[in-house]
C-alpha cells in the first residue's frame, strides 16, 4: 500500500497495474564491475618525471591499496609466513606494480609497492622489488591475458606441490571452472632466471601452477581474480586432503559434466586446453594416486 502523504482525506491506496506487462514484469540486468585495469597501448611514461606522476596518480595509488589489501588477507588466512609470498599488477606495455622484498604480505603500506618494467628495473618506490618478480614477468610475458599474480605458500596447496601431486579434475565445479587443470613445474631455485623459464612455460596452458618444494602461483585478468584462484586452489587441496582421509575413493562428475564445466569457463572467457582432449585424458585423474575415481554417468 502506498500513502500519499499530501493528501487532505481519505488515506488512498494505489494499486500496481497488473493488466501492464510492462509494469509486472521490469527486472534489471546490471553489468558486472570492471576490475580489469586497462592502460592506452603505447603511452608509457618515459621520463622520470613521467613515471613520478604516474606512479603517484589516483588510479595507480588505487592498485597500490588493492595489492596491500590482498596481501593482508593471504596473510591473515595464513598462506604466507615472514616475508614470504608476492603480488604483480601489469599497468603498462612495460610497466608493473609488484611487492618490495623482506616485508610481511600483512604489514605493507601502499608506499611500500614498488613499480618495475618488463624486464625487472626498478622505476619507483622506495624499497626494492622481490627478487622473484622475475618469475611474474615470464608469467606476463607469455600470457597477455595475465594482467596480475599471486605467490604464496597456502598449506594444502603446498602440501600437494611437495607431494608432486596435482589434484584431479571433475571433482568440485568451482575449481574446474575457474582454475581448470593445474600445472606441475620441478624445482628451481625460487627468483632464479631457471624457475621463472619453468613458471612462464608452465603458465601458458595452467592458470594455477604448484612449484615443487616451493608453493603456488597463479595468474589472473585483475587482482581480485588472480586472489580469487588461490583461495580456489587451497579450497581443492585441503578438500581432496581431507576427503581422502574420510574415504580414499573419491567420486567425480564423469566426462559429460565435466565437459560441461570447460564450456562454462570458456563462456567467462576464460581459455581451457582440455576442450580438446579425449576421454581418456580429459580427467587426468591418475595425477592423484591416492584415490580411486569413481565416474558418475
Amino acid at each position: 500500500m502506498y500513502i500519499d502523504m499530501n493528501a487532505t482525506s481519505p488515506i488512498k491506496e494505489v494499486k500496481s497495474d497488473n493488466k501492464n506487462p510492462e509494469a509486472a514484469n521490469w527486472k534489471i540486468t546490471p553489468a558486472l564491475p570492471v576490475l580489469e585495469y586497462t592502460w592506452e597501448k603505447g603511452n608509457d611514461p618515459i621520463t622520470r618525471d613521467e613515471v613520478e606522476l604516474f606512479y603517484n596518480s589516483a588510479p595507480i595509488k588505487q592498485l597500490r591499496k588493492d595489492i596491500c589489501f590482498a596481501g593482508l588477507r593471504l596473510w591473515q588466512k595464513g598462506y604466507v609466513d615472514g616475508n614470504g609470498g608476492n603480488i604483480t599488477v601489469r599497468v603498462g606495455d612495460n610497466l608493473v606494480l609488484c611487492t618490495p622484498t623482506l616485508i610481511s604480505k600483512g604489514a605493507m603500506k601502499p608506499k611500500d609497492i614498488c613499480l618495475v618494467d618488463m624486464d625487472g628495473n626498478q622505476k619507483a618506490g622506495h624499497r626494492p622489488r622481490t627478487s622473484e618478480v622475475m618469475t611474474h614477468l615470464a608469467v606476463m610475458k607469455r600470457m597477455p591475458a595475465a594482467k596480475s599474480c599471486v605467490h604464496a605458500h597456502p598449506p594444502h596447496g603446498t602440501a600437494f606441490a611437495i607431494a608432486s601431486i596435482v589434484p584431479p579434475t571433475g571433482v568440485i565445479p568451482e575449481a574446474d571452472i575457474f582454475l581448470g587443470q593445474m600445472g606441475l613445474a620441478k624445482y628451481e631455485t625460487p627468483g632464479s632466471l631457471e624457475n621463472a623459464q619453468v613458471i612462464g612455460e608452465m603458465a601458458i596452458d595452467h592458470q594455477a601452477v604448484l612449484m615443487e618444494n616451493h608453493g603456488v602461483i597463479v595468474w589472473g585478468s585483475h587482482i581480485e581474480d588472480a586472489y580469487w584462484k588461490m583461495e580456489n586452489v587451497e579450497a581443492i587441496c585441503q578438500t581432496i586432503a581431507v576427503a581422502t582421509i574420510v574415504n580414499p575413493e573419491i567420486s567425480c562428475v564423469g566426462v559429460e559434466k565435466a565437459r560441461d564445466m570447460i564450456a562454462i569457463r570458456e563462456q567467462l572467457g576464460m581459455y581451457d586446453k582440455r576442450s580438446k582432449w579425449s576421454d581418456e585424458e580429459l580427467l587426468q585423474n591418475d595425477f592423484y594416486k591416492k584415490a580411486k575415481i569413481i565416474n558418475r554417468r
